[in-house]
């Protein structure tokens, strides 16, 4: 039998607070709260926000966003590397300066959004065809998806490398995991 009921909901201090253990009371007398049934568009809402597709672009996006702004701080913390120097940099107008100081941050921030919008891209990716594959969304979905990634990532480096990726990886996803409370 369902412990959702039509019985209408009594006044409360607070209208999201589940209802006290109400067990020994009999089921005329016991106070429910109401469970509306979602809507069409947001069933559709969450479809769309579920589609492996849409999850993988939306972080690489987000992941590009991100390396831009990495790429930003990253730049403006170099600017003597960039200009050749602390010699070359005495000698440059205020001007030629920003300028030096623009072009590296500029080149920094690509190079940051390419590979985070590839890293997103492909954990999230990964992710999505694993929690597909194994038909549960649990924290071991990201964390299968974080050991692919950082070997993926680490290929190039040999198999030390691949491992070295695939456990700093899972064990950092498995890290945000326990702290967004998954």
């Amino acid at each position: 039998m369902s412990a959702v009921s039509e019985v209408p909901e009594a006044p409360s201090t607070s209208s999201s607070a589940p209802p006290k253990d109400q067990s020994h009371l009999p089921p005329g007398l016991r106070k429910y709260r109401r469970l509306d049934a979602p809507t069409q568009e947001a069933i559709a809402s969450e479809d769309f926000m579920n589609n492996c597709v849409v999850r993988t672009v939306l972080s690489c996006v987000l992941g590009g966003g991100m390396g831009v702004m990495f790429g930003i701080f990253m730049g403006t913390m170099d600017t003597g590397a960039a200009m050749g120097g602390v010699a070359e940099y005495q000698n440059q107008t205020m001007r030629q300066a920003f300028r030096e100081m623009a072009k590296s941050t500029m080149a920094k921030s690509k190079s940051y959004a390419k590979g985070f919008a590839a890293m997103g891209a492909l954990f999230a990716g990964t992710e999505c065809l694993i929690e597909s594959y194994r038909a549960k969304h649990d924290a071991r979905n990201s964390i299968y998806a974080g050991c692919a990634t950082g070997a993926i990532l680490a290929h190039s480096g040999g198999p030390k490398a691949v491992c070295i990726g695939c456990a700093s990886f899972a064990a950092f996803s498995a890290l945000i995991d326990r702290f967004m409370g998954h």
